[in-house]
């Protein structure tokens, strides 16, 4: 009898540790949401940059959405890659609210995985979304030589942060939480560049003052789904907890 009664304590044990990491397999999508202002518009070899729409002051903002149950897909010993994005999208407004260019949602782009990823580089402590989807995003039409409707191509959206003090990351998984006031001032970096051939090229550059992380559990919905790890945790401690009582009385 007592040969069986530790044989279901140990399996009781073990289920709720099965249970405990499915909790945490469970909470897979992550979205990062951000926020910031136009600072600077830079040019090459373009007659009237500012015929493309943007202004300082404009605001760009958008989220990106990654699952967070898969592994890295490339980097290095220090350096993190992942690609797996489910849907990214962001758009630059003026300071009035009126739409200066808007992205398309990701999330039908069957090459998704090949033009966007995440960069987490803790030798640097360095976080880097890039957007390089140049064959599904729009361009931007201005002014140049004797055309008014001159195409600039899409070609990247990236959002930069690091801290040079290197004690924000501990590791190159993908953070659950940022907090800016723990990264570089000037190192809080959004770029929005578009090119033709020749040379030519417009960058809408910024500076980012939000950017917030959320999870998401898919199979009920809900938000901040990082919440039942812990309680998945105090499971599997209270199942040690019961069995040694229940040792120590028998």
């Amino acid at each position: 009898m007592k040969h069986h009664t530790t044989q279901f304590f140990s399996f009781l044990l073990i289920s709720l540790f099965s249970f405990s990491v499915s909790m945490v397999a469970q909470a897979s999508i992550v979205t990062y949401t951000f926020s910031g202002t136009v600072n600077e518009i830079d040019d090459k070899k373009l007659d009237d940059p500012n015929s493309f729409g943007f202004a300082i002051d404009d605001i760009i903002s958008g989220s990106f959405s990654v699952d967070n149950s898969l592994a890295s897909s490339g980097g290095n010993n220090n350096k993190a890659e992942y690609t797996n994005g489910i849907n990214f999208s962001f758009t630059v407004a003026s300071s009035n609210g009126t739409a200066v260019y808007t992205s398309e949602d990701t999330a039908s782009d069957a090459n998704i995985s090949n033009d966007i990823k995440i960069t987490v580089e803790d030798n640097k402590d360095k976080f880097k979304i890039e957007d390089k989807d140049t064959s599904f995003r729009s361009g931007v039409v201005g002014n140049q030589g004797n055309s008014s409707a001159f195409l600039l191509d899409f070609d990247k959206f990236k959002i930069e942060i690091q801290d040079s003090s290197k004690s924000v990351f501990s590791d190159m998984s993908l953070p659950l939480s940022l907090d800016l006031n723990d990264f570089d001032n000037d190192h809080l970096k959004m770029e929005l560049k578009f090119t033709a051939s020749g040379g030519k090229e417009l960058k809408v550059l910024g500076a980012l003052s939000l950017l917030s992380v959320s999870t998401e559990n898919p199979s009920i919905g809900g938000t901040d789904a990082a919440v039942p790890i812990p309680a998945g945790a105090w499971l599997f401690l209270s199942a040690i907890a019961g069995l040694g009582l229940f040792k120590q009385r028998r």
